[in-house]
């Protein structure tokens, strides 16, 4: 019974089947295949956009990176034609192209003394002298010390060059020694640095040569060099340098060596040429050794220079210490205090004038600073022997003069340092002049010569208002032998000390 009415049930479903139509079978899967070729229209079209999209972005992206490399290519350019400016506090303004190979400095400096003196006591002189010490003082007075404009640089990078005028009224003295109002070239000279061991300069400029000569003005601790480096340190000179620094060790060693003219600036060299043929050389080493405090640097220097007429033509320092002798074949050498006046004599009265000199000048010396801040110890020495040919009886030649002396100083910072400070410092120094054996022998045409020795000391105080102004104060008190050099210098008769001020206003930018 069961299973017939399982058939019963299948006979019926399939009846119901295929009584059922066809159509709509046909239509629903039509519908569903056209549904099915939409939507991949669809998906096609969005594939094609998405590309689409894709490509513009590409392309996009692409000429965004295509003008961010313009502009930095021109501003590149634009960097590299560029110039930087600026001012440094007491080192002036500047000039700079974008990759440093090219620099073009303005600074300058002015520098204003007020002197004063003693009185010169006019009833003490006797009446070989009374003229002559009237004559020989000095009041006191304002003086303009320098002023002087430097435009420096650099040319593709290992070229350099300085220029340095004097512009105070008076720069250049005429034969008479009084001041022609003109202005004069104190340095001027190119250089090329091949590396910090090797550095070539030709022009005008200071031989290397001892301590102060060398330092610039407004570095100096004093109001004036001491006398010993005017007296023989080579001032400014037409020639050329071979100088660099290299190690030995730890220890910097620096060396410089030089061939000059010898006959001083260009405008006391006749015709701007050496006068008399023969050249001067000078070498200096320095080393600063490593210190467990502190900091050394000793020096060493040495010079050899020819002091001889010529074809009329003689040599001449830039500070006047050595001078020709108009008429005469020979040169005179008259070492200055710091205002001026000289040690040995004008010649006026009973005073001799200079010492008479003529051939060879060998100096050698050294040279010392060690800083321990708050103190600044320095010092120097130089010993020369200068030849006298001859300047004796019947043309003889004289035992050689020896010039030889030397100065100390030891400064203390009372507060600060040189861009904003206050130091006090003091200096003492020493000069003789003699020949080197025996008793002095005088040239036969200054028999009032005699050996010539001179012990000064300063008392100074440096006040640095800021990097670009300072105000200075030195006292000097000096005593010459023979005294009668000196008669009528502030105070000073027949051997009295002498007794001298100086205020200095310096301002540079």
């Amino acid at each position: 019974m069961t299973q017939r009415g399982w058939w019963v049930r299948g006979a019926v479903l399939g009846s119901a089947l295929l009584l059922a139509p066809v159509g709509a079978w046909a239509d629903k899967l039509t519908e569903l295949e056209q549904a099915f070729e939409t939507q991949r229209q669809s998906l096609q079209q969005l594939q094609q956009e998405m590309n689409r999209l894709r490509q513009d972005r590409t392309a996009q992206q692409a000429e965004t990176d295509r003008r961010v490399m313009e502009v930095e290519k021109k501003a590149a350019e634009a960097a590299a034609s560029s110039l930087l400016t600026g001012y440094e506090p007491g080192k002036g303004f500047f000039l700079k192209s974008a990759d440093g190979q090219f620099t073009l400095n303005l600074r300058g400096y002015v520098q204003t003394w007020f002197i004063t003196e003693g009185a010169r006591q006019e009833e003490e002189f006797n009446a070989a002298d009374k003229a002559a010490g009237i004559a020989r003082h000095t009041p006191s007075t304002f003086r303009q010390r320098r002023t002087r404009l430097i435009v420096s640089g650099q040319v593709f990078n290992d070229f350099g060059f300085y220029i340095e005028p004097e512009l105070s009224f008076g720069g250049v003295p005429d034969s008479t020694g009084q001041s022609t109002g003109a202005a004069r070239l104190e340095a001027g000279y190119v250089n090329y640095t091949y590396a910090p061991w090797a550095k070539v300069t030709v022009g005008q400029y200071k031989p290397r040569f001892g301590l102060e000569m060398i330092t610039a003005s407004t570095d100096l601790d004093f109001a004036e060099r001491a006398v010993i480096s005017k007296a023989l340190s080579p001032d400014w000179q037409l020639g050329a340098t071979v100088e660099g620094t290299v190690k030995l060790l730890p220890i910097p060693v620096y060396y410089g060596v030089g061939i000059y003219n010898g006959c001083g600036r260009i405008d006391q060299c006749k015709g701007g040429i050496d006068n008399d043929g023969d050249k001067e050389f000078t070498g200096r080493v320095t080393v600063a050794p490593p210190m467990p405090f502190g900091n050394l640097t000793i020096g060493l220097n040495a010079d050899h220079r020819t002091f001889r007429v010529v074809n009329g033509k003689g040599a001449t320092d830039a500070n006047s210490t050595t001078t020709s002798v108009s008429g005469t074949s020979f040169h005179r050498f008259n070492p200055a205090q710091a205002t001026g006046w000289k040690l040995g004599g004008d010649g006026a009265g009973t005073s001799q004038n200079g010492f008479l000199i003529n051939g060879n000048r060998v100096t050698g010396g050294g040279d010392l600073v060690f800083d321990l801040y708050p103190f600044i110890i320095k010092g120097e020495y130089a010993y020369a022997s200068q030849e006298r040919d001859a300047l004796g009886a019947g043309g003889s030649n004289l035992d050689n003069l020896i010039i030889q002396g030397g100065y100390g100083s030891l400064g203390y910072w009372l507060f600060g340092n040189k861009r904003s400070g206050l130091l006090a410092i003091g200096r003492y120094e020493h000069l003789r002049v003699d020949d080197n054996s025996g008793a002095f022998t005088a040239p036969a045409s200054a028999t009032k010569e005699r050996p010539m020795e001179m012990r000064s000391g300063t008392l100074g105080l440096n006040w640095y208002v800021n990097p670009s102004v300072r105000l200075r104060a030195n006292y000097l008190l000096t005593d010459v032998r023979p005294g009668r050099n000196t008669i009528g210098v502030s105070n000073s008769t027949h051997g009295e000390l002498v007794h001298e001020g100086i205020a200095e206003v310096q301002v540079q930018f």
